[in-house]
């Protein structure tokens, strides 16, 4: 029925972005609302959710516990955890 993923725009969200779910229980997916409910809609099955957090979880464990590099090239403690 769809086709692998193509956009040919990208988003980003920061952290004053607001999310807030719109759960689908029917279809067994949610909505990722981004902003206003008119900004950005992300629709995903509860297995692509599940991939999403996983690799989300990942991801952001790697942010922790790698030091961010300021524009100078110096490094940085901010985000790390001890």
């Amino acid at each position: 029925m769809f086709e692998q993923l193509k956009v040919g725009t990208w988003a980003c969200v920061d952290d004053q972005c607001p999310i807030r779910p719109v759960i689908h229980t029917q279809d067994g997916a949610v909505t990722l609302v981004f902003g206003a409910p008119e900004a950005f809609e992300l629709f995903v099955s509860a297995t692509a959710l599940q991939n999403l957090l996983q690799v989300g979880s990942s991801a952001l464990d790697q942010l922790i516990r790698t030091p961010r590099t300021t524009a100078h090239g110096e490094t940085s403690d901010e985000g790390t955890e001890e």
